[in-house]
């Protein structure tokens, strides 16, 4: 059978990304534009929600229903106020700065896990890159509002998307590595009863580039 697809929403000038839904609409980043954009299937309406979001790119609704972003360009992990204000969650992991994260998942303790690759195209050509790992990290609360941040995985070349199964007892990544011959799989790591990661299996493996094909970014 052959898929039917339709337009919603665009067409906009690159892949848009970060999509979440608020109960009522479908949120999803514009990361060019530095916008975050809600698209009404009652009305079939799609709106600018929120602008100036500095190439923010994932999105996710924690169980209170407050929103956060991974933005790249501000190199750190945010949450957008009901008042219009940005909120910076973390920015640093061991006195370094973040890479460019790209997407998160919050688990019911209120915990952050995203992933930090290296994207040039989300961030000013002026800035350096300090943690030279792309890992999954995690972003903790604290009794005092405040977040501490740690790496969770040890074995990433590249990290991308990632989930936490309904049941909290796995954490779902994409490993990516953009080298021609990097490692390109679907990875399940078991979250232990301490907060840290397992030994993880291999749910589907993507391949690697033939030999001789660019690299990809």
């Amino acid at each position: 059978m052959a898929l039917q697809w339709e337009q919603v929403a665009g067409p906009f000038s690159r892949l848009t990304e970060g999509p979440a839904w608020d109960g009522q609409r479908l949120l999803f980043t514009y990361i060019p534009a530095s916008r975050i954009m809600a698209y009404d299937p009652e009305t079939g309406e799609c709106s600018i929600y929120r602008e100036d979001t500095n190439h923010t790119n994932g999105l996710a609704f924690d169980a209170d229903g407050r929103l956060y972003g991974c933005c790249s360009g501000g190199r750190s992990i945010v949450r957008f106020e009901p008042d219009g204000s940005t909120t910076t969650i973390v920015d640093r992991l061991d006195g370094q700065r973040l890479n460019t994260p790209n997407d998160l998942a919050i688990d019911r303790r209120g915990r952050i896990w995203f992933s930090n690759p290296w994207n040039e195209g989300n961030i000013d050509a002026s800035e350096q890159q300090e943690n030279m790992n792309r890992d999954i990290l995690r972003a903790d609360p604290q009794p005092d509002g405040s977040y501490t941040c740690q790496r969770m995985t040890f074995d990433t070349t590249g990290t991308n998307g990632l989930l936490v199964s309904p049941d909290e007892h796995n954490l779902y990544i994409i490993q990516t590595d953009p080298s021609p011959d990097g490692v390109r799989e679907l990875r399940s790591y078991p979250i232990n009863g301490d907060g840290s990661l397992g030994q993880y299996v291999v749910l589907h493996q993507f391949g690697r580039d033939p030999p001789g094909a660019p690299a990809r970014h």
